[in-house]
């Protein structure tokens, strides 16, 4: 069906600019499984693991990718040279905070967290 994981489903790494990844067969695409695996990746990785920032890195001409991360609120923070099987391509680094993954994760509607004075 895919890949991601922790060399499962999505893939999370410890490295620099690259702790998470996906690939997908191209028959499922579409379906909204990516999107849903990510949630449950990111939890771990900020929930579980309680670490301060994620960074994704997609080819630039991946648009489903990047529509994954700007829907989960994730910010292109850069743009790079990068080298994938196909050839050389241009790489978009996205980034999410832990605040972020919780302020949005508690509120998916996109209402504010903080108790209104009144």
């Amino acid at each position: 069906m895919g890949f991601s994981g922790f060399r499962t489903e999505p893939s999370l790494y410890d490295q620099p600019g690259n702790n998470r990844g996906f690939w997908l067969a191209p028959q499922w695409w579409g379906k909204g499984y990516m999107r849903e695996a990510c949630r449950i990746i990111n939890a771990y990785w900020f929930e579980t693991l309680s670490r301060p920032v994620m960074r994704a890195p997609k080819a630039i001409a991946n648009n489903a990718s990047r529509k994954i991360s700007e829907h989960e609120g994730m910010r292109l923070v850069e743009v790079r040279a990068g080298d994938f099987v196909s050839g050389p391509m241009e790489v978009e680094i996205w980034e999410m905070t832990r605040a972020d993954w919780l302020e949005m994760a508690f509120n998916p509607d996109g209402a504010s967290a903080k108790p209104s004075k009144g």
